[in-house]
């Protein structure tokens, strides 16, 4: 009976942990098939947008330990796939030019649901190879990570939207171009990859995706959680994605405006650092609360006296607050550079700081790194995250040296190839996965470990 009971309390944020990764992992396929037009890769890409529904729905049955028929096991793949269709409207403002809107929506939900129940019936027949009888797992805890993944990604195609100089390519906000943002033509937007106009609207609905997650997620904590501090962190973590929305709409037009008049705007780089960084901030605060929501966090072992917590606490804060200044200076260099077009001359001093500041990074995040790896064998957590710490630090340093290897070596008035917009946006993403590698080193050592003090 209590299983019976656990397993519906689950239901609702296991179906949304599973149908918002499913539809994630097809944005990104989209994301990727869209710069492929026209090609066999392209199309390839797109097909395997599809098929990630019906994984999607075949995910869904097999993790749900109560499945015991056909029938149950199709109607959790066809819940994923109704998740992903109310999502994807997101997507299909774009295609309702033509006048059909209503038959665009209805084949959306049509095939949609028609794939995610055929992957369910496909895990009912044993092809995914999962037991049912599951590990217990935190659903709402999935689905806060699964938000915490999307907010990444979400800053992954910021950075590709500086790295590409489109941060302006719309000139407009909260309307893309005199369009509402939602019903922005596909045509117009992928008519001229090189305007930037695709990457930085792309980024735009992708913003909007967060914010649907956010605003789910802050429903799930309050209705799934017992911990009213953590029903609090999500209400904070949702007014952190709307304000982040607003710095973003405030840096294009400078002032709460729908014009499109070039006169009666004031595009703002205090602004764009402003939004970068926050953007970081925000994800941090996802994964802190990825952490906090997790079963180990709720069930896992008592925090234990260390004689060594102090010392560690204040190393991990460290390399934290240290790791936000950098994206401060690192978010100021790439503006400065790119949206002002200063000279090197100008902005040499900046990058000279960047770089100072990373020798210092480097040092702490190898301390609490080895600290972590040090710890005893009931800590597997801690000794995964300084894992993650040394090998996210070295790879860090090695794209920043790539980095402004290749941004240095072109010229003032050559156009961006392409191989730097990876280097700089790998940077800038591996930068957010240092800042939350920091973030679980405190937070973990907090939860596991006692100081003399506490």
């Amino acid at each position: 009976m209590q299983a019976a009971m656990q397993t519906r309390r689950d239901s609702i944020p296991r179906a949304l942990a599973v149908g918002f990764a499913t539809t994630t992992l097809m944005w990104l396929c989209s994301y990727a098939a869209i710069l492929q037009p026209g090609s066999l890769a392209g199309d390839l890409i797109f097909i395997l947008t599809l098929v990630i529904l019906v994984i999607g729905g075949g995910f869904a049955a097999a993790l749900d330990r109560g499945c015991t028929n056909a029938g149950r096991a199709m109607r959790r793949g066809i819940e994923v796939g109704l998740i992903s269709a109310v999502i994807n409207l997101l997507l299909v403002g774009s295609l309702l030019g033509s006048g059909m809107a209503i038959l665009w929506c209805l084949g959306l939900f049509a095939s949609s649901m028609f794939l995610g129940g055929l992957g369910g019936r496909v895990a009912w027949m044993g092809g995914f190879g999962l037991s049912k009888n599951i590990d217990v797992v935190n659903w709402p805890g999935v689905f806060t990570a699964v938000c915490a993944c999307l907010t990444f990604l979400m800053l992954v195609s910021g950075g590709i939207v500086t790295g590409f100089e489109a941060g302006l390519a719309v000139p407009d906000w909260p309307n893309s171009y005199g369009h509402n943002m939602l019903l922005y033509p596909l045509s117009e937007m992928v008519e001229d990859l090189q305007s930037g106009i695709f990457y930085e609207h792309a980024h735009r609905l992708t913003g909007m995706f967060v914010g649907l997650a956010s605003m789910t997620l802050c429903a799930v904590l309050w209705s799934c959680d017992h911990r009213r501090s953590v029903g609090m962190a999500g209400s904070l973590v949702l007014l952190m994605v709307i304000g982040q929305g607003v710095l973003g709409g405030l840096r294009v037009t400078g002032v709460l405006t729908l014009t499109e008049d070039p006169s009666l705007l004031s595009p703002s780089t205090a602004l764009g650092v402003v939004h970068g960084v926050f953007g970081q901030v925000v994800f941090g605060g996802l994964v802190f609360l990825a952490a906090m929501t997790s079963w180990t966090w709720m069930h896992g072992p008592s925090s234990k006296e260390s004689p060594g917590a102090h010392a560690g606490r204040i190393l991990a804060w460290a390399l934290l607050l240290l790791l936000l200044l950098q994206l401060v200076i690192g978010a100021v260099y790439r503006h400065l550079a790119m949206d002002l077009q200063l000279e090197g001359s100008r902005t040499g001093h900046i990058l000279m700081g960047h770089i100072a500041l990373a020798a210092i990074v480097m040092l702490l995040a190898i301390i609490n790194g080895v600290r972590g790896m040090s710890t005893p064998a009931g800590k597997p957590i801690l000794r995964r995250i300084g894992l993650a710490l040394l090998i996210l630090v070295v790879l860090q340093v090695l794209l920043g040296i790539a980095a402004t290897i290749i941004v240095l070596g072109r010229g003032p008035d050559e156009p961006i190839p392409g191989i730097e917009v990876v280097m700089t946006s790998a940077h800038q993403a591996n930068g957010g996965l240092l800042l939350a590698a920091s973030v679980l080193m405190v937070a973990w050592q907090y939860r596991l470990e006692k100081s003399q003090g506490d």
